[in-house]
């Protein structure tokens, strides 16, 4: 040992005389840190950072830092909170100690828990490594426990006595390196290797000598002894450990503490056949595997002052993955099977395949596979360097049936000896009654896994006329519903009915049925007839007949019922019946009279020939303020219609780049029609005053003053209205022109809704007159494509060729 401290010292020597200057620089750095007043709560993280830095710029590993942290006074709890930082912030730094070093470490804290404890294979760990390298799971020593009966006192221990009664004292004695207390007038006691009972009993039988109180039958003196602070005792782990070396623990501290410090079991180390010695001798073999597998606890003995724990290297290791509870590297102890490790890995998952196993072996040269079935488990012998992977069992069924369709409980069922088809069905339940027995369907897997169909009469199988159906292996039975082999039948009643639509067909379904569950007329049916179209159906026939359907007639009486004949007539599939409307019948429609009027408001349209002026009258005529010029009759528009106008618009904005207020939310629905309701109330009844429909809307506005411009013009405004002012002189008002200006295509769109344009004679042009609310629009010019030089050319070329032609022609005519 003192060989090798003297090789190492010199080592150190030598390395210390090759460092760069920056390395010594760190150094003494380090040295003039007072660790002894650092709090690591009120550090940052840059801060642990830099001082990890500096340690490893000379070469010393987070283990060493620790040490020399506590070495030069730094708090055991403070190091405790370094060690969780540095964690916290997975900066911890591997260790790698070769087999053999041993160091001293004054070390009672967390171990870097990141280190690697194994080479993984097959994605599998070593069996008990993780015990080392979970964070909360520390297995330091307890020390707030009652002292163990068994614990013998030694060098180091200190010793607290207590006097009270009659005479009073305190004392607080260290065990010397003899083993001794020293009592103050009193002398030496020896109490090293003694028990702690042992030692109060000793201790107070020597105090009755200066405390007479203590003796007697009735003292008026006493004293207890009591451990206090315990000693630490020193501890070398050594072999195949992770961390080898020397630690300084409490006496407590038991075998496991001691393998945790050291980071357990190394890369090839043993978990099976670790040795404690004492004094040259073994104290303890321990094998983890009986506390991770059995919770048993008995090998984990205190340990004393310069006990040794030896790790050895593992003899048998095999690799078990796969369909296993716990997939590992596990070590067997000599005459250990195969069942017993299906134990340690807590035996097979739900889908493994235990039937037999495939193990992979070395051999001196090459591998070989071995089968071992499941009934020489329990004696096959594994050897070092096996591996086993468990299998899954396969995704198909030994014995599995399956009925599906016109059955009350389809599913899978098992296939037993002699299973026939009346069997399966009384399985599932018996058939349904919608069953279709005359041919059902076997789905049958051949030998080369092919599927072939048999067709089987199920009525003749119950009639007893035909063999049951011996059935196989994954053989599928399929019985079809009658509902499904037809088509949906079903009768429609549309017209003037509560509840149109279509309805169920149900044999014996008659007219006055349908009409029930449809919720039976409504007011505006016609008694006049009821149709029933029906379907002319001859499946033999060869050729097609001019007639298709077949029309039955129906009259219903004044209290919207049908006949006799009717109510009972029956109805076929697919039949339809049509409720024709009341010619005479009418809903109330309704016009609607918005602005200037007395009475604005909805009202009914009394006839069909009721008109714009008959609503103004009804109304109560016009206001005061009434524009007449700028009134407007809205208009419901049809679908039709509305795509029309849609079309319409879409080619106007090719055209027309400009916005043009022209109430779009009243042209989603209703369409404006310009109208004179001067001339309407003039001369009611005549030819501009139109009749009312349902949802005419008659809009009359407060009188306009103002005209508005809007298009390619310099300044779209809006103006005050002048009588007798001209278009042009409204656009003068606005900026004039742009350059884009359509000027003859100019027009206005009137408060009535009407339009006038522009219209052009020769060179002359003439502007529609203006009225209060009237909107001048100017239109922009059209884009014109300039002509490119493919078209010139063509263009060239043709003109060229008809000049040639037109010269022959004129050569010809000259001859």
């Amino acid at each position: 040992m003192l060989r090798f401290l003297r090789l190492t010292l010199g080592l150190a020597l030598l390395v210390l005389l090759s460092t760069p200057h920056t390395i010594y620089a760190q150094q003494a750095e380090l040295a003039k840190v007072d660790f002894s007043s650092i709090k690591v709560d009120k550090l940052t993280d840059g801060q642990i950072k830099q001082f990890l830095s500096r340690g490893k710029t000379t070469g010393m590993s987070i283990q060493e830092l620790e040490a020399e942290a506590i070495s030069r006074g730094m708090p055991y709890d403070e190091v405790l909170k370094l060690r969780e930082r540095i964690t916290a912030l997975d900066m911890g730094e591997e260790k790698t100690v070769g087999q053999g070093d041993v160091e001293e470490r004054k070390i009672s804290f967390e171990i870097d828990t990141k280190s690697p404890t194994q080479a993984q294979l097959d994605d599998v760990d070593i069996f008990g490594s993780n015990l080392f390298k979970r964070k909360n799971l520390t297995f330091e020593p307890s020390l707030n426990i009652p002292t163990p009966t068994s614990y013998q006192l030694g060098s180091g221990d200190v010793l607290n006595i207590e006097v009270w009664g009659a005479s009073q004292n305190s004392f607080k004695l260290k065990i010397s390196p003899e083993g001794q207390i020293l009592v103050p007038n009193l002398g030496p006691i020896q109490v090293s290797g003694l028990d702690v009972d042992k030692a109060s009993s000793l201790i107070i039988n020597r105090l009755t000598s200066i405390y007479s109180g203590l003796k007697g039958a009735t003292p008026n003196t006493f004293a207890q002894v009591t451990l206090g602070n315990i000693r630490s005792i020193k501890v070398t782990v050594t072999g195949d450990a992770y961390m080898p070396g020397t630690y300084t623990l409490p006496a407590f501290a038991t075998v496991f503490n001691a393998l945790y410090y050291a980071g357990g079991p190394g890369r090839n180390g043993t978990y099976r056949e670790i040795k404690v010695m004492r004094s040259g001798n073994i104290v303890a073999n321990v094998d983890r595997y009986t506390f991770l597998l059995k919770a048993e606890t008995s090998q984990n003995i205190r340990l004393q002052d310069e006990d040794l724990i030896f790790i050895g290297s593992y003899k048998n290791r095999v690799i078990l993955s796969g369909e296993v509870i716990r997939p590992a590297i596990y070590e067997l102890r000599k005459h250990e099977t195969m069942t017993d490790l299906i134990d340690y890995a807590g035996g097979f998952s739900s889908y493994a395949y235990s039937k037999n196993l495939v193990i992979n072996r070395k051999t001196e040269s090459e591998r070989r596979l071995l089968n071992v079935e499941s009934d020489l488990f329990s004696s096959f012998m594994l050897m070092n360097g096996d591996m086993i992977k468990v299998g899954k069992i396969l995704e198909r069924y030994e014995n599995r049936v399956t009925i599906r369709g016109a059955v009350f409980r389809e599913g899978e069922f098992a296939q037993t000896d002699g299973m026939t088809l009346t069997k399966l069905i009384a399985r599932a339940e018996g058939i349904r009654e919608d069953a279709f027995t005359n041919r059902i369907a076997i789905y049958r897997q051949k030998d080369n896994t092919e599927v072939e169909v048999l067709e089987i009469n199920l009525e003749d199988i119950i009639r007893g006329s035909s063999d049951d159906v011996l059935l196989h292996r994954e053989d599928l039975v399929v019985i079809s519903s009658v509902l499904e082999l037809q088509q949906e039948r079903t009768v429609r009643i549309i017209g003037q009915i509560q509840d149109p639509g279509s309805f169920p067909y149900a044999e014996n379904l008659s007219l006055g049925e349908l009409i029930r569950k449809a919720g039976g007329f409504n007011e505006a049916a016609s008694l006049a007839r009821i149709d029933v179209a029906r379907r002319i159906q001859n499946p033999t026939a060869l050729k097609s007949d001019d007639i298709i359907t077949e029309i039955f007639s129906f009259t219903l009486d004044k209290n919207l019922s049908i006949g006799e004949q009717g109510s009972s007539f029956i109805l076929k599939p697919f039949d339809m019946v049509f409720v024709r409307p009341s010619p005479g019948y009418k809903a109330q429609a309704l016009a609607r009279a918005e602005g200037e009027f007395m009475f604005p408001d909805s009202y009914a349209i009394t006839s069909k020939n009721e008109r714009i002026s008959d609503l103004v009258v009804r109304a109560g005529g016009l206001t005061d303020q009434a524009y007449l010029q700028g009134a407007t009759l809205l208009r419901k528009i049809d679908k039709a219609q509305k795509e029309q106008l849609e079309k319409i618009e879409d080619l106007e904005s090719e055209e027309l780049t400009f916005n043009i207020d022209s109430k779009k939310e009243n042209q989603k629905t209703h369409q404006a029609i310009g109208i004179d309701l001067q001339k309407i109330l003039n001369k009611p009844g005549g030819i501009d005053d139109l009749i009312l429909r349902e949802g005419d809307i008659l809009r009359v506005p407060l009188r306009m003053q103002t005209v508005r411009l809007n298009g390619e013009l310099l300044n779209p405004v809006t103006t005050r209205f002048v009588k007798n002012t001209s278009l042009r002189n409204y656009i003068s008002q606005a900026g004039g022109f742009s350059d884009n200006a359509r000027k003859s295509k100019v027009f206005i769109i009137y408060a009535n809704g009407s339009i006038d344009r522009t219209r052009n004679f020769l060179f002359f042009r003439h502007y529609p007159k203006v009225q209060p609310g009237a909107e001048i629009i100017v239109p922009q010019k059209p884009k014109r494509e300039g002509v490119s030089i493919e078209r010139t050319l063509a263009i060239s070329t043709s003109i060229s060729s008809i000049a040639l032609v037109t010269i022959s022609i004129i050569n010809q005519l000259a001859k």
